[in-house]
């Protein structure tokens, strides 16, 4: 990529290596991977992606499905963004949008990607995340306004205010097309539905006895998926409800029973450490993940191409693994354990956690764990290993990082937390793995680059 401000990065890479050779390196500390134009583009990306979750964190309503819903977003305006910068043959996604038209390219010789991506995130974060903090929306402000000083030196204005336009015009043409989603525009605004009346029987979901919250999201089954067909990933069929000894209700409520008495060390460690179900304290189940993908790419250091493609897919898999997710959910509106525990086994039983306010089956932690375990997979491999160190940064939520040998092991450690935290069946969590690997497969599956024929 030919943009005017590479020639002063090749200028800095030229002056370290001559202090290099007088010995001077110890003073100052200068590399090519600094100033590398690709890495500046990825070092921008996480930097913004960063900031989503601290945003996340600070903003009420960022539920675990509405976050993962302008990750989804997000992740395909900054691909859009760049699209006219990048090296190779790769192809907008517009058509696969039939409402989402999208700009036509800038001129290539006065675009440069890094100054549209900047403009792009703030626009488009600044939107999501409009009903965030003030403390927030200044940081939006001094995060934008550092990488256009670092990008703008000794560039012409001509590229600058093209650049510019560009990454704020797509930022504002996805933002406006996310609003032809009714249900899902807006949502944080509107978590608890309070006219929502559940199906009442036996084996029915009912609220906790101590979280009697209404019902969370209970249309988000209808929600705008990316890219799977939201009927396409229904849950199986349940087992005929029994509260029998022998029947599988009454075993895996057991288990449940027995598992908290008491929890082992181990077992706490692993509950604790994928809740992430506590608004204002930890970013929600979308926002583990989307950690989990920025610690990816930090180890990882890879192209802006990739990094992006990275964003994209991990942003589509949890929204469309969320919204199937819910879709089973309020279809089948199973009991949590806590509720048929406390009527058939122990009323006084009461789990590690609460219960969250929504039916059981299936497992969201499991489905959108599974569904962006398959997308890192693809990207990285079946062998990457990780020590997870998501909560490090978080206020009065002390758990130490754990460490994985592939993402495989990282979901269903995640899935079976929720039996450990005693909020879901065992087999809430097998059938959200299930569904969520469906899932993740087909957004691995979006062709974005095709290669040139030899």
């Amino acid at each position: 990529m030919k943009y005017s401000a590479f020639s002063r990065r090749q200028l800095f890479v030229l002056c370290a290596f001559v202090l290099g050779a007088i010995g001077l390196l110890g003073i100052v500390h200068c590399n090519e991977s600094e100033f590398n134009e690709s890495n500046d583009s990825v070092s921008l990306a996480l930097d913004w992606n960063k900031f989503m979750l601290t945003a996340e964190v600070s903003t009420e309503g960022y539920r675990g499905p509405v976050a993962a819903r302008a990750y989804g977003y997000v992740g395909l305006a900054a691909y859009e963004t760049a699209l006219p910068g990048m090296e190779g043959h790769f192809s907008s996604l517009a058509e696969k949008f039939p409402l989402l038209k999208l700009p036509s390219f800038p001129v290539r010789e006065h675009f440069n990607m890094e100054i549209a991506l900047n403009e792009c995130y703030a626009t488009i974060i600044g939107k999501f995340f409009l009903t965030a903090p003030e403390t927030i929306r200044n940081e939006k402000l001094r995060l934008q306004k550092k990488w256009k000083n670092g990008l703008t030196q000794d560039m012409d204005s001509t590229t600058r205010l093209a650049s510019e336009a560009y990454g704020r015009l797509v930022a504002e043409t996805i933002y406006d097309w996310s609003s032809t989603d009714s249900l899902g525009y807006l949502s944080n605004h509107h978590n608890y539905d309070r006219s929502y009346v559940p199906p009442s029987g036996e084996g029915l979901w009912v609220t906790s006895v101590d979280f009697p919250m209404p019902p969370l999201l209970p249309y988000w089954g209808k929600v705008r998926p990316f890219i799977i067909h939201t009927d396409d990933y229904v849950a199986k069929p349940l087992p005929p409800f029994s509260t029998s000894p022998n029947d599988l209700y009454h075993r895996q409520a057991i288990e449940i029973v027995s598992l908290s008495k008491p929890l082992s060390a181990e077992n706490q460690w692993i509950a604790e450490f994928w809740n992430d179900d506590r608004p204002g304290l930890t970013f929600s189940p979308a926002g583990h993940w989307l950690s989990i993908t920025n610690q990816v790419i930090e180890k990882e250091h890879p192209s802006i191409e990739k990094t992006l493609e990275t964003y994209l897919k991990v942003g589509f898999a949890l929204t469309d693994a969320f919204i199937a997710c819910y879709n089973s959910k309020y279809t089948y509106n199973l009991e949590r354990p806590e509720s048929y525990i406390q009527k058939h086994i122990d009323k006084n039983w009461r789990p590690f956690s609460p219960t969250p306010s929504f039916p059981s089956y299936p497992s969201g932690h499991a489905m959108i764990g599974a569904a962006t375990s398959e997308v890192l997979t693809d990207l990285y491999g079946s062998s990457f290993k990780l020590t997870d160190r998501s909560h490090k940064d978080l206020k009065d939520f002390m758990v130490k990082p754990r460490s994985y040998n592939s993402f495989a092991e990282m979901s269903n450690e995640n899935a079976i937390s929720r039996v450990f935290l005693g909020v879901h069946w065992r087999f809430d969590c097998e059938e959200g793995l299930r569904l969520g690997s469906l899932i993740g497969k087909e957004v691995s599956n979006i062709q974005i680059e095709t290669p040139l024929n030899k």
